[in-house]
């Protein structure tokens, strides 16, 4: 095996205390695992609040049962004890910490990662500002009092700045003070606050987009004497290379597509042809942000301005959405979900009308009739409000399924050509060899394991089921067909054809005399 040098990067951590927001996010869970397992940090805290009535250590317990840690457990379960849960919320004053910890936190912590956020388009703006915005400033204020802090990590968005084509690297003027924005949600009702929320998230499409960028001005006016780093992510989505290949536990965003679509129940997706998608596998933005800590404190590469490093595949590495499609025929065809409902046969479209009319007719007609059927047979109708559920998701993509953008990475560049050899094998962010019809299909795989729980050994028995749903697919379609042609030329079909086209023919033979009479009236007046 060939000799890849010293890491400073793991130097830097050697014994080095951690803090994390958002640790038991998607993000989250994938920054710990690699932290404990190519970071030998003394001691990782985790803000974490009970949940449903479990307490903090519990749910850290079950946090280390998902498979994204059995290669640690396997190879170095004790590294597992360095991790502690910090009872704490993100939503209140001082984070809801105790004294205590409060204290602890300030007297040991050395480098922050702050990735807590609601990442919900939909969000009610008074949320978005509490998660997003105030969250940020309480974590800086903690932050303040960190007397050993060497780096601050905070993860915003490539799409912060999504009303503009073209984003750099850079600061972008606050759509408006932050401060402002938060007194506007202590002094207003939801009510108003709703009703003035388009107002003021325009031209940015949601409360998402907008409290982020204003986050990112909260951080450097309140935290401008902090060793701060922001990281923009794009469209975070399954991992590529670790620690499994394919691992995701949620169904945001482009997961969430991945699976109604494997499932045959997404079959229309309203898309502008030949945008270029800007799709990131998590375990990139995760070295990237490791490395960010790194390089904020060992100052090895110095941005002009406020160190902010886009991570992102568009500039690079383009996908479009026909390359997609055609990525994502292939792979959902080759391994297939054993529990589809239908056969996968979706299209895009570019027409919304279109688009509409397809979602209606092929999933909320049926969803009605499946309810209608449940309800007869006692049971509880759910079809309808998952339809409901389905579409509301689907919308709130849709700003991003129309537009292109262009993210420049120059500055995520530039840090990745100041690595050692060995820090780009350990900490891989660059992504130059990214195959996306490979990682397309392992991304597949991964939505088959890690969200329908299913075993790659069932794959030749999902594909027999496969072929049976595409021969009852066409023979539907082939019967529909005939259907409605049968419709279209009944007799009375034919009668209403007659009478329609007579109709018009009387409209057209009157047409002279209409203009005839329009020349009359104008020269009347």
């Amino acid at each position: 095996m060939t000799d890849i040098g010293v890491s400073e990067v793991t130097d830097f951590y050697r014994n080095k205390t951690v803090f994390i927001t958002g640790g038991t996010g998607f993000m989250g869970k994938v920054l710990v695992e690699k932290l404990l397992r190519a970071c030998p940090v003394r001691r990782i805290y985790l803000l974490m609040r009970p949940k449903r009535g479990v307490d903090v250590n519990q749910r850290l317990h079950d946090m280390f049962n998902y498979k994204l840690f059995d290669r640690i457990k396997e190879s170095q379960p004790e590294v597992i004890q360095k991790v502690f849960a910090v009872k704490g919320d993100i939503t209140m004053e001082g984070l809801g910490l105790s004294d205590e910890d409060e204290a602890r936190l300030a007297e040991e912590v050395q480098i922050v990662f702050h990735a807590a956020a609601t990442i919900n388009f939909t969000e009610p703006m008074r949320v978005a500002v509490n998660m997003n915005m105030l969250g940020t400033k309480r974590v800086v204020s903690l932050a303040q009092k960190m007397r050993k802090l060497e780096s601050m990590v905070h993860v915003s968005t490539a799409y912060s700045n999504c009303h503009l084509p073209e984003v750099y690297e850079e600061l972008y003027p606050a759509p408006m003070d932050p401060g402002r924005l938060i007194q506007l949600t202590e002094w207003l009702d939801d009510k108003l606050l709703e009703a003035l929320t388009p107002h003021l998230v325009s031209p940015r499409p949601n409360t998402y987009t907008y409290t982020k960028a204003l986050a990112e001005h909260l951080l450097v006016n309140d935290g401008g004497r902090l060793p701060i780093s922001i990281i923009r992510p794009s469209i975070v989505c399954g991992s590529w290379r670790e620690p499994l290949p394919g691992w995701v536990d949620n169904l945001f965003a482009f997961t969430g597509l991945l699976v109604g679509m494997g499932k045959g129940v997404l079959r229309s997706l309203y898309i502008k042809p030949g945008i270029t998608l800007d799709f990131i596998p998590v375990d990139i933005p995760i070295n990237l942000m490791i490395v960010s800590a790194w390089n904020t404190a060992a100052g090895r590469y110095r941005p002009n301005s406020v160190p902010i490093f886009c991570c992102s595949t568009g500039s690079q590495k383009p996908l479009t959405s026909d390359a997609l499609a055609l990525h994502l025929e292939k792979s959902v065809r080759s391994f297939p979900f054993s529990s589809t409902i239908w056969y996968p046969d979706g299209s895009a479209k570019s027409n919304k009308f279109m688009h509409q009319i397809h979602v209606f007719l092929v999933n909320i007609v049926p969803a009605y009739i499946v309810d209608t059927i449940m309800r007869i047979l006692g049971k509880k109708p759910i079809a309808v409000k998952l339809c409901n559920k389905m579409v509301k998701a689907v919308g709130a993509l849709e700003y991003f399924m129309l537009r292109d953008w262009v993210f420049h990475n120059t500055q995520t560049q530039c840090l990745w050509d100041t690595l050692s050899p060995a820090d780009k094998e350990i900490f891989h962010f660059d992504i130059d060899t990214l195959n996306w019809d490979e990682y397309i299909e392992t991304y597949q795989k991964g939505c088959k394991q890690y969200i329908m729980k299913e075993d790659l050994k069932d794959v030749p028995q999902a594909r027999k089921t496969m072929q049976r749903m595409h021969f009852l697919h066409r023979l539907v379609q082939l019967v529909v067909m005939y259907g409605v042609w049968c419709l279209l030329s009944s007799d009375s079909a034919t009668n209403c054809y007659s009478v329609f086209f007579s109709g018009a023919a009387k409209l057209l033979s009157l047409s002279p005399f209409l203009a005839a009479a329009e020349e009359v009236e104008v020269d009347v007046s």
